[in-house]
């Protein structure tokens, strides 16, 4: 079926000016979720198909030469795009490189036929395989808006190489903006769908990234940016169900900075939080990658260390709260001293053993520690499901005992 070109154009502009006013109007209340520019980048493909639609009525230079910029433009924001909704650095001298030098194309061979052709086709072609990298390289893991973005570029690449055959093979009139024939319709037929594809996939790639930093939001600490209490105990189910069915060595610490209320009594709670994100920058450098910890409670982590026997996690704890004593904490001009408590349980997980029971008894050996003086470690028996009394403890680690 072959349509009328300059309907085709027409029909693109008013789907892409619609689409850019939805866009702009919702994306104006955000500047940071990448809608308003690829709200812009629509209104500038729309405008660039209201020129191709007065191609053979208006001069040259504006039904091809600016429409063409417009186009590469439009593909400059939707790139542009991309790293705004991933909130990624943008490369701006490669996006705006390739529509000044369609712009510098346009103006100098806009007097010839297949050179302005093959030269504009050029550029739109590096610029969706730029398109497809970007899409690719910085897609969100398991999310899908990507996979819209890299076919709607991909279809857009064919309808380019379609003219580019069409030159080479020596019937560019074919592909005029003007002419009505089944390769020119193909062709701007793609360009229709190309429009529709990266802007929903704009559109739900912001999504993905809002959802995604709602969950960020709900799973880690706003303020240490380490797994909050209910992740942490998410990853404690995990751990515990995997160790029972490897049946390994599973070890947990509940760890409490000693007298922290003196801490925010004497310097503030602004003093507090950064001696909170101290402690946990030390924490992570010194721990592996398979360890885990989260904020349990104010100044409490609980600390997951999977595939560790009672010696080697007594002496990663004792080495790391005798780092943390040598590591004070940097308050503006203040120098705070630092040292925490800890009890740990370690053991092969049996079917009694619950995410209560174990933490109970890391919890009294943790208490066992403070009232023995602080800046120790104590190392709880493993017990059946219950509640576990206060003192019943079979180690302790005091302070220099490492």
């Amino acid at each position: 079926m072959i349509a009328h070109t300059p309907t085709i154009f027409a029909s693109v502009a008013l789907v892409a000016t619609i689409m850019a006013f939805c866009l702009i109007l919702v994306g104006q209340f955000n500047l940071r979720d990448g809608l308003l520019t690829s709200g812009c980048g629509l209104l500038a493909h729309a405008l660039a198909y209201v020129c191709y639609t007065l191609y053979g009525q208006a001069p040259l230079w504006l039904t091809y030469g600016v429409a063409n910029t417009l186009l590469a433009v439009a593909l400059a924001f939707y790139s542009v795009g991309i790293f705004r909704i991933r909130v990624l650095p943008v490369p701006w001298l490669h996006i705006l490189s390739l529509p000044a030098l369609m712009l510098l194309s346009m103006a100098l061979l806009i007097d010839t036929r297949e050179p302005r052709m093959l030269a504009a086709s050029a550029v739109l072609i590096m610029q969706c395989l730029l398109v497809i990298r970007w899409a690719r390289q910085h897609a969100l893991p398991g999310g899908r808006a990507h996979l819209l973005l890299i076919i709607g570029a991909s279809i857009s690449l064919v309808g380019l190489l379609m003219r580019v055959a069409a030159i080479l093979s020596g019937t560019a009139s074919e592909m005029q903006y003007d002419a009505s024939n089944l390769k020119q319709t193909i062709s701007v037929s793609l360009g229709t769908v190309t429009v529709m594809m990266l802007s929903l996939g704009l559109v739900l790639l912001s999504r993905e990234r809002s959802e995604s930093t709602l969950q960020q939001m709900a799973l880690l600490d706003s303020l240490t940016g380490i797994l909050n209490r209910r992740a942490i105990l998410e990853q404690f189910s995990s751990e515990l169900e995997r160790t029972r069915r490897a049946h390994t060595n599973l070890a947990l610490a509940m760890i409490d900075l000693d007298h922290f209320k003196q801490i925010n009594d004497l310097y503030g709670h602004l003093a507090g939080d950064e001696v909170l994100c101290h402690c946990v920058r030390h924490f992570k450098q010194r721990l592996r990658e398979s360890d885990t910890i989260g904020r349990y409670g104010g100044e409490e982590f609980l600390l997951l260390l999977p595939d560790t026997g009672t010696a080697g996690v007594m002496t990663a704890l004792d080495d790391l709260r005798q780092s943390l004593t040598d590591t004070p904490a940097q308050f503006g001009d203040l120098s705070i001293g630092l040292s925490f408590s800890a009890g740990v349980w370690c053991g092969v997980p049996g079917p009694e053993d619950s995410i209560a029971s174990l933490i109970a008894q890391a919890d009294a050996a943790l208490y066992a520690a403070k009232a023995g003086g602080r800046n120790t470690l104590r190392l709880a028996e493993q017990k059946s499901p219950g509640v576990v009394q206060h003192g019943e403890l079979a180690r302790s680690v005091e302070p220099g005992a490492g």
